[in-house]
């Protein structure tokens, strides 16, 4: 009988399991070569330094800056606390390189608001309207002439000297030594502000006031000429340049340069009086055919307004203002020089 069943192959020994491969292992080139040392460079050198003690490094760096820190700080305090100590300032102060120090007493007074200004020379209110002689000009007699002088005199002593018109805003006597025509416009420049030219008017709310009992220093000059308007009336002309000083209330004004209390008004005026037989009675006087001024040390609120105002803040943040255009007191100062406002 024959068995169709397939033989089975014969099991495999437990030791042929670990029998090795008839095809050897290969081994990578790179791994029979010996190895070799690498020379660092010297960068490598100092990133490894810095990676080992950066943090060494750090903590040291930080310190120096705080004891460094604190040193200054400790320096810097004991110098404030021995200047304090002393009197001496020790807030910054703008610096006035140009500006002579203020003439002061033994004692740390003011010698005097006038002191170390150019208005120190000048003469004290009424004194210092000095009038030319009167000779006949043109049409005019000497008589006319004078009269016309003293008339403008009289004008200038209202507009800018006299109490009425610079603390009370009293017009009616400066707008008396006007010719009755002329009186309209001139009221109606006093109502909008617009007699700066002509006629100082203080605010009332000043802050600091205006110190009468100091005096207002005035200079100036007054000259004279017959000619014609555009009308072709006869005019006689005169012409007046004056410096006008006031001064103010500032506190502690020792602290400040000479001329902190002061207003400066530097005016040109063209006073004008027609011939009596080219007008009616009521044109007849004094006109004011042109004015120009320059105020130094006045508040801009006030200037628009037509009153002038001392500037007040603390003595080391303040700023003289507005400022002209050119040095109010020197002689190239030319009528139409303005100020920063």
């Amino acid at each position: 009988m024959t068995d169709d069943e397939p033989t089975s192959a014969p099991p495999r020994r437990l030791d042929n399991l670990f029998a090795a491969d008839p095809e050897p292992i290969r081994i990578p080139d790179w791994m029979r070569q010996p190895a070799t040392d690498h020379e660092l460079t010297r960068a490598e050198r100092l990133r490894l330094g810095w990676e080992k003690h950066s943090g060494k490094l750090l903590g040291a760096v930080g310190l120096l800056l705080v004891v460094g820190f604190l040193g200054f700080l400790g320096t810097a305090g004991y110098r404030f606390v021995d200047k304090v100590n002393h009197g001496e300032v020790v807030l910054p102060v703008r610096s006035r390189a140009t500006t002579a120090p203020r003439p002061v007493d033994a004692d740390g007074n003011t010698l005097g608001v006038f002191v170390g200004t150019p208005a120190e020379r000048f003469a004290e209110c009424e004194a210092g309207i000095t009038l030319p002689a009167a000779r006949p000009s043109g049409p005019f007699t000497a008589k006319q002439v004078a009269d016309g002088l003293a008339a403008v005199r009289a004008a200038l002593v209202e507009g800018r000297l006299e109490p009425g018109m610079l603390h009370f805003d009293d017009q009616d006597r400066f707008l008396a030594r006007l010719a009755p025509d002329a009186r309209t416009a001139v009221r109606a420049d006093l109502a909008k502000g617009a007699s700066l030219g002509y006629a100082t008017r203080i605010a009332r709310d000043a802050n600091p006031a205006w110190v009468p009992e100091d005096g207002i220093r005035v200079r100036g000059t007054i000259e004279y000429a017959a000619t014609t308007d555009r009308d072709g009336i006869r005019v006689l002309s005169i012409t007046t340049r004056f410096f006008w000083v006031y001064s103010f209330d500032l506190f502690q004004a020792q602290t400040y340069p000479p001329g902190a209390e002061l207003i400066t008004l530097r005016d040109q005026v063209v006073w004008q009086l027609p011939h009596p037989d080219d007008v009616r009675p009521s044109s007849r006087g004094l006109w004011i055919a042109d004015a120009d001024v320059t105020i130094l040390n006045s508040t801009c609120a006030a200037l628009d307004k037509g009153f002038i105002a001392l500037e007040a803040e603390p003595a080391l943040l303040r700023r003289l203002k507005p400022q002209p255009t050119g040095d109010v007191y020197d002689d190239s100062w030319r009528p139409g020089d303005g100020e920063e406002c």
